[in-house]
């Protein structure tokens, strides 16, 4: 009964923590710290380059790798991997519903060329920093046949179930030992459904097929979390981290991911997992 009871007790880590990204880039920056490693980073989707910026600024790789195709999709009627139906379902909004946040339509490669010399802009005086403009399926190739490896990768490219899938399942490879996968968008919601987000189911498929669990995820329509591989180093300094820190947090089985599901209040977004 003491051996069942220490397995059940174990699974309570996941921390749920009413905190943005950038909270948990400096408990990462400060965990790397600790271990006396200066990370190389890896983010997959970058568009303009923002988070990317705040990631380096905070966490100040050795290196960082930045990964996207700058590729538009394919023109009506079809869809590419944005839904596999012929026809929108009711529920998802059309892709250039989101012209603003991108600059221009969806369907227009020059919309994403100029993402890409804006992103290029941004980083231009930073040596250290290197860009990959392909998919981050031919990504992993090159960088798996140079041998890479990186303390944090951010997940944050093409959001439907089997591409987040595929990018779990190859990049998990160029992980270090005391590293961490973070995600964004990894919530269900009304916002998310209307994007046919699927980086919650993908992420709650993962942890059963890797050794990566969950320690922590933020409060939000659009959730970032934090994949550690279990009985890490960085797993247990994370954990005291969080301990230490100066913030309400609450612990939920790492097997109750999957139900998370993002409830509006009369003021601010809560999760819930009933």
């Amino acid at each position: 009964m003491a051996k069942i009871s220490a397995i059940c007790n174990k699974g309570i880590r996941l921390k749920v923590i009413n905190w943005t990204r950038n909270d948990f880039y400096k408990v990462l920056a400060g965990a790397f710290s600790s271990l006396g490693i200066q990370p190389r980073l890896a983010e997959l989707g970058v568009l303009r380059g923002e988070n990317a910026m705040v990631m380096y600024q905070i966490m100040q790789p050795s290196h960082m790798t930045l990964v996207d195709s700058w590729l538009a999709l394919p023109p009506l009627p079809q869809l590419g991997a944005y839904s596999p139906f012929d026809k929108l379902p009711s529920w998802v909004s059309d892709p250039d519903v989101f012209a603003d946040y991108f600059g221009g339509s969806m369907r227009e490669q020059t919309t994403f060329d100029a993402l890409y010399e804006s992103c290029c802009e941004r980083f231009k005086a930073i040596s250290n920093i290197r860009m990959l403009r392909a998919s981050t399926a031919v990504a992993f190739e090159s960088l798996k046949a140079e041998g890479a490896r990186f303390e944090c990768v951010y997940v944050d490219a093409n959001h439907q179930y089997e591409w987040v899938l595929r990018d779990l399942m190859l990049y998990q490879e160029l992980v270090s030992p005391d590293g961490c996968i973070m995600l964004n968008d990894c919530a269900f919601s009304n916002d998310g459904m209307l994007q046919n987000l699927g980086v919650l189911e993908a992420v709650a498929h993962f942890i059963k097929r890797s050794p990566f669990r969950p320690i922590a995820m933020t409060v939000g329509a659009f959730a970032d979390l934090i994949l550690v591989r279990e009985g890490s180093r960085l797993e247990d300094i994370c954990d005291q981290l969080f301990v230490a820190a100066d913030v309400n947090w609450v612990e939920v089985p790492d097997q109750l991911l999957g139900a998370a599901k993002v409830v509006t209040g009369a003021r601010r977004f809560n999760v819930s997992f009933i």
